[in-house]
């Protein structure tokens, strides 16, 4: 017999999901059930105790008329089977857009499960942390919730614009002890391929940068700033140029005007034997004739190169994913992308090195002993930053998602270079197939008649308010036989093979250490490193012990607003 227990208080399992969701609004009817289910199905294989959802464009391009939607959007959320165990839900959405110099369209939505009892929110005018229980709605005007912090970008940021929604939102959690950060962003995006053309970083890199050096200096410059995790739309393009040189070798360029504005100015790239197109660019379009096929490649990876200048700053799990944006808004073309852009990691989730060593597995730390620089490990033949602290990314569909594939104790540390120099190693964790239910059940029944024959091993556990699994239920099999695999970290796609608008929703699941106090900064001189200071508790040794990690080591210029 299953017994039930209430989840253990050493780590919590955070699913954070970034989504931009405007196409769906564009046709709610049949847009919006599609994603909700395709959202839901993720939140019950990954089973997680606090679900951040970030959202951008809430009530779509048109809000002025789809906005009404967003309620029906919410309401199926909270209403929902899947969520009946998450009682504490906290939800901030920008709509008011009569205030044209505020609204910036953001949604950030917190939902936490009934077992997670320590859940603190943060009070940005009080300056003090408030007691979270119940469901609370803030919308509309939300300029006056102090729960939440909200900033649009200043207009020079993007010139060629003349007026965008651009800008962040963020909240402050202690969750069981912990304290963190979430961010929501959304950045300037590329208004024209042809100019997109330009040596990197092009000016729409350039204007990204700018905003997100903004972003960050706000944070750190914050005395009560925690680890923070910063996903959104970044709005992150391949080094277009670069790319269009690597899919035009032997090609032959010329320019076609079909008008006497330069918007009108398209280029196009023919072979050089039979006078066959291959390549059109034109302001809004990038159409390469074998276009479903070669931006799926693992090539392109290695043109992924805007948060190259903040790696020191700023951590992201490997990317194992297919380019996020633009896909198809129709339902019968899931995984074509749009012959508009170049397809690009528009959508991350990104960490700082603080909230990094939060996610760490500390057991994996004591066993091994590398010291490898992260910074020196890389994927093969693409430069990108790689670690190993996380499995390879899954999406709902495991089998596709492979096909596309490009301890130590933390002591006091006086730089961030430091800091970088912690490596997680790579833990293979073998899995039983879960293809036939029959295996399925053997394999179940195997692991409970161990753990009533073994008692030094932990038995199987369940929520008591979710009940026994029915006889036949092979989706529940599957999440109890998944819970070994689900304590290690996720970063992927939701919906890969279904219609989520131009958009793909990404996650990350990971496991957050509890107990582990609040940061607080120690600012210093200009020339000295920003540190800040954690007393931590260590369950094993019983001890406390003060540890310290620094933000930065470099001139105080970093996080100017310049360009590099």
């Amino acid at each position: 017999m299953l017994k039930f227990k209430k989840m253990g208080s050493d780590k919590v399992p955070l699913l954070l999901v970034t989504a931009n969701v405007g196409s769906i609004f564009e046709d709610p009817s049949v847009m919006l059930p599609i994603w909700t289910s395709e959202f839901l199905q993720a939140v019950s294989r990954m089973d997680p105790k606090f679900i951040a959802l970030h959202l951008q464009e809430v009530g779509g391009k048109a809000y002025e008329k789809s906005m009404q939607y967003v309620k029906d959007f919410v309401q199926r959320l909270c209403d929902c089977p899947e969520l009946r165990l998450f009682d504490k839900i906290r939800i901030f959405l920008d709509e008011d857009f009569s205030s044209p110099e505020k609204f910036t369209a953001l949604g950030n939505m917190y939902f936490a499960h009934t077992s997670l009892a320590d859940l603190k929110i943060w009070d940005f005018e009080k300056r003090n942390y408030v007691e979270v229980s119940g469901r609370e709605v803030n919308s509309g005007n939300i300029e006056k919730v102090t729960t939440k912090e909200k900033v649009k970008f200043p207009q020079h940021f993007f010139p060629e614009c003349k007026w965008s929604r651009k800008g962040f939102m963020r909240t402050r959690w202690s969750i069981r002890g912990t304290a963190v950060e979430f961010v929501n962003i959304h950045l300037f995006h590329d208004a024209s391929n042809l100019l997109a053309l330009e040596p990197f970083p092009s000016v729409y890199c350039r204007s990204r940068r700018r905003a997100l050096r903004h972003t960050l200096r706000h944070l750190h410059s914050d005395v009560n700033a925690a680890p923070y995790f910063i996903f959104g739309d970044f709005n992150f393009r391949t080094d277009t140029g670069a790319v269009v040189k690597k899919v035009t070798e032997d090609l032959q360029a010329s320019r076609v005007q079909n008008g006497t504005s330069v918007d009108s100015t398209k280029l196009q790239y023919r072979s050089k034997g039979d006078d066959r197109t291959v390549l059109t660019i034109g302001k809004k379009e990038f159409a390469h004739v074998d276009h479903q096929k070669i931006f799926r490649e693992s090539w392109l990876l290695k043109y992924d190169k805007e948060l190259e200048a903040l790696r020191p700053h700023l951590y992201e799990f490997p990317v194992k994913f297919p380019p996020s944006y633009p896909f198809e808004e129709d339902v019968h073309l899931p995984t074509h992308y749009m012959k508009t852009r170049c397809p690009a990691w528009c959508d991350r989730i990104l960490l700082s090195q603080s909230a990094r060593l939060l996610v760490q597995d500390r057991t994996e730390n004591r066993v091994h002993h590398s010291r490898k620089s992260v910074t020196d490990s890389t994927d093969s033949g693409s430069g990108r930053l790689s670690s190993s602290d996380s499995s390879p990314a899954r999406s709902a569909s495991p089998a596709k998602q492979n096909q596309w594939s490009p301890g130590k104790k933390l002591e006091k540390k006086g730089s961030m270079a430091e800091i970088d120099a912690l490596s997680v190693p790579v833990n293979t964790v073998s899995r039983k197939s879960i293809a036939d239910p029959t295996s399925v059940q053997q394999a179940i029944n195997a692991r409970v008649s161990d753990s009533e024959t073994s008692p030094s091993r932990r038995k199987l556990v369940r929520n008591q308010s979710e009940g026994s699994p029915k006889t036949g239920d092979t989706s529940e099999l599957r999440r109890l036989i998944d819970a070994p695999t689900r304590r290690r970290n996720e970063y992927g796609v939701i919906g890969d093979a279904t219609c989520m608008g131009d958009h793909k929703p990404i996650y990350l699941r990971v496991m957050l250490q509890s107990d582990r106090g609040t940061y607080r900064h120690e600012f210093h001189t200009e020339t000295s490193p920003k540190c800040v200071n954690l007393d931590v508790q260590d369950n094993d040794a019983v001890e406390t012990q003060s540890r310290y990690i620094c933000f930065n080591n470099t001139p105080n210029n970093l996080f100017k607003e310049t360009d590099i």
